[in-house]
């Protein structure tokens, strides 16, 4: 009698406190209370949901985020070139345009050879305006960063004319020269003097050498020619 006592009560179903029944197999969850299927069914998604986050979102997320570091480190590399460029192609026309400003100054500043051919035009200009020159003398050259002075100081006489057709005469020689210290002087006012000889003046010109060597190994300046 024991025994079947046993055996009827294993096969009774559990129950609830509040005398519900509680199925052993798959079809007692039927019969819970919705809300409890409710929480069952969350609860078992949500483990599931995390399972699948920790297995294999985590570490997807995680390459992503290291992706977007490596991507925004290439967009400050590619705009920090891009500025580079920039400043290069600056440099690149600054240079361009500094040797065209050499090459035309190249072209008005004679050579150290040149001097001396330069320094006669200058006296050629003076006698071809009917100036007469009285004394040259030779001044120490001024040594620049690219470029080299070399003057003369010279004493001419004639007339206001003459001085004045000196002038434009120097202002069109194809290599740059300049005229300073300029001072004019009456001389004689009457008399046949006074047609060819009623001023004199004192200057000193000066020629601009460019400098392909270093100053330690120019050329001598070059002796006037009387």
């Amino acid at each position: 009698m024991r025994l079947l006592a046993a055996q009827e009560w294993r096969r009774q179903p559990a129950t609830h406190t509040d005398g519900s029944i509680l199925m052993a197999t798959p079809n007692g969850l039927q019969q819970l209370k919705w809300y409890y299927q409710v929480l069952i069914v969350a609860a078992m998604c949500g483990g599931l949901l995390a399972l699948l986050w920790y297995q294999y979102l985590a570490p997807i997320e995680l390459d992503i985020t290291a992706k977007n570091v490596q991507l925004d480190e290439l967009k400050r590399v590619i705009a920090k070139s891009i500025e580079q460029q920039k400043i290069l192609a600056q440099i690149k026309m600054d240079c361009e345009e500094l040797e065209a400003r050499l090459e035309t100054l190249k072209s008005v500043l004679p050579l150290a050879k040149e001097t001396d051919e330069v320094l006669r035009s200058v006296q050629r200009a003076a006698s071809s305006s009917a100036l007469r020159i009285l004394r040259v003398g030779s001044r120490p050259i001024i040594d620049h960063e690219v470029y080299t002075e070399w003057p003369i100081d010279m004493e001419v006489i004639g007339t206001y004319h003459n001085v004045g057709s000196y002038l434009d005469k120097i202002r069109q020689l194809p290599r740059i020269v300049n005229i300073g210290g300029l001072r004019l002087v009456s001389r004689a006012s009457t008399g046949e003097a006074a047609y060819s000889a009623s001023v004199g003046a004192t200057y000193t010109a000066t020629t601009f050498v460019y400098r392909e060597e270093p100053a330690d190994t120019a050329a001598p300046p070059p002796k006037p020619v009387k």
